[in-house]
């Protein structure tokens, strides 16, 4: 940090009187020649000074800014990742880019990302997830979609950085809970508003953000006409809420109830669309048993 003005002029003049031969020349006034020309060099020393204090905190700025191989600067890369469009090399050799900026080829929404260690590298392999479309609507990268992305990432990383790019399909949300209402409201109501808020909770959830079991109980809760929702340790069969997810080959994994927190293989949560190897999860509406309160 720059010392004031006073600092560095009463240091030279302590400086200066050190090696003073002439002994005429010493004056205690502050017009005198040789204080004047000690306060003028004080006041270049100290502009030198202010200056190198701007130019450390541009350089600081400049190094806290600059992301470049980090994780968050391939993440924030594929947000900009034009399906369609070829990456040239910048006229001055220093970087990929695209000819032209096109936001409506940029497919990828969301993106997150973690480190894990790969066996076969002996090394820490970069894992970028990666969805499209809106939140509340996520979607997996189709087949050409993900080729597409994965290349565009082996093109602009550094050298000696291994990355992987996943895109899958959103894991499947079962919750299997007893829910209580008032009975103000038909069953049918009731059942409606539930899904309101399930599907409320899913569209706001951040995309990768932990599931943990009492934010969507506290969900469903939070429903018109709810009073209670109880995990029934006696129900015919057993309660909970439940989480299936697929693989990078789309295959299905066991239903496995939640204890208390979970991560998504995707990145997101979706409902059970009852075809394919989703159909023996049950959508919400026939996972969640509905009670009248009678208290």
């Amino acid at each position: 940090m720059a010392r004031t003005l006073s600092e560095i002029y009463n240091s030279a003049v302590t400086e200066r009187n050190k090696y003073l031969k002439l002994t005429e020349l010493t004056n205690t006034s502050k017009m005198s020649i040789i204080d004047a020309i000690t306060y003028v060099a004080s006041s270049l020393v100290y502009s030198f000074e202010t200056i190198l204090d701007v130019f450390t905190v541009d350089m600081a700025n400049t190094y806290a800014n600059r992301i470049n191989g980090t994780p968050g600067y391939y993440a924030n890369a594929l947000l900009k990742f034009q399906y369609g469009d070829v990456l040239t090399v910048s006229s001055d050799g220093s970087q990929f880019q695209y000819s032209s900026v096109d936001t409506t080829k940029r497919i990828i929404t969301k993106v997150a990302y973690e480190e894990k260690y790969a066996s076969d590298f002996k090394d820490n392999v970069l894992v970028l997830k990666v969805a499209k479309g809106d939140v509340g609507s996520l979607a997996r990268l189709n087949t050409d979609e993900l080729t597409s992305a994965t290349a565009y990432i082996n093109q602009i990383k550094f050298a000696g950085v291994k990355t992987g790019v996943i895109s899958r399909i959103g894991d499947v949300l079962v919750p299997r809970v007893t829910v209580y209402y008032d009975g103000k409201v038909t069953e049918d109501v009731l059942r409606t508003n539930v899904q309101t808020a399930i599907d409320t909770y899913i569209y706001n959830m951040g995309f990768d953000t932990a599931i943990f079991v009492q934010n969507i109980i506290d969900a469903i809760k939070g429903a018109d006409n709810v009073t209670d929702v109880y995990i029934d340790p006696n129900a015919t069969q057993t309660q909970g809420i439940y989480m299936a997810s697929y693989d990078d080959n789309d295959a299905l994994g066991t239903l496995t109830k939640i204890d208390r927190v979970a991560t998504t293989s995707s990145g997101y949560l979706k409902e059970s669309s009852v075809t394919g190897l989703e159909a023996a999860l049950p959508t919400f509406a026939n996972a969640i048993t509905v009670k009248l309160e009678t208290e």
